[in-house]
């Protein structure tokens, strides 16, 4: 099941529902909006996976957006859609780390391709690889064992996002008890405490999933780490 978001900002309305009820096939939030100032706003509040503009918008335009995006986010996918007539406009996307543009009337099997190239790129960044075919997404926070979600306690999500972002490596257990239970007065117990959720998250996968996998490893001098896969 697709888990990616895309915005797509298109201001006849007819191209925008026909694109969108596509875009449903590859994307599990599609948010659609009919100008600029919209699509600004929405991103803004949401956060989409993947940018597809028409470069003629009202208010402002998708060149336009995308230089604004791009003064602080240089990793979301942005794809512009221009008619033949716009095409030298393109020109001036350039310096905008642009990922890719549609000319219209766009073909279906260009489209597809473009679609799919895009869901790889935004999963290479944010889907992790862990030992014995788990994966995390980084997006959603989530654990997943053959497509399988499986559910994690606020503390044993945080405890994944700090050994994720060091993957492969150990993180302290200073370190690791300070973020987890940053709301109390650390004391020794903690450490103890750490051992204990290490033990229920790893006790957890083999109940839900069935594999003795480690997930995690412990050194005594050095802390925790997540093992790739």
């Amino acid at each position: 099941m697709p888990r990616q978001t895309i915005l797509y900002a298109e201001d006849d309305q007819e191209t925008r529902e026909n694109y969108a009820l596509v875009l449903q096939n590859y994307f599990h939030t599609v948010y659609t909006v009919k100008d600029g100032r919209e699509a600004l706003a929405l991103y803004q509040k949401e956060r989409p996976d993947v940018l597809l503009l028409d470069i003629n918008m009202p208010y402002l335009n998708g060149l336009e957006m995308t230089k604004i995006i791009r003064e602080k986010d240089r990793e979301t996918p942005v794809v512009l859609i221009t008619a033949h007539s716009d095409k030298e406009k393109l020109f001036k996307a350039i310096p905008l780390g642009l990922t890719q543009y549609l000319v219209k009337p766009v073909k279906d099997e260009i489209f597809r391709k473009t679609m799919l190239e895009l869901i790889s790129e935004v999963n290479s960044k944010n889907i992790v690889g862990l030992s014995g075919d788990f994966v995390w997404d980084k997006v959603h926070g989530e654990l997943t064992y053959e497509q399988v979600s499986i559910h994690l306690s606020k503390k044993e999500n945080t405890l994944l996002v700090l050994l994720v972002s060091s993957l492969g490596h150990y993180v302290s257990n200073e370190l690791l008890i300070t973020e987890i239970w940053y709301d109390e007065d650390i004391d020794e117990s903690h450490t103890k405490k750490l051992a204990q959720l290490v033990y229920r998250l790893n006790t957890k996968i083999t109940a839900q999933t069935g594999q003795k996998t480690v997930l995690i490893e412990n050194s005594y001098a050095l802390g925790y780490r997540l093992l790739k896969g």
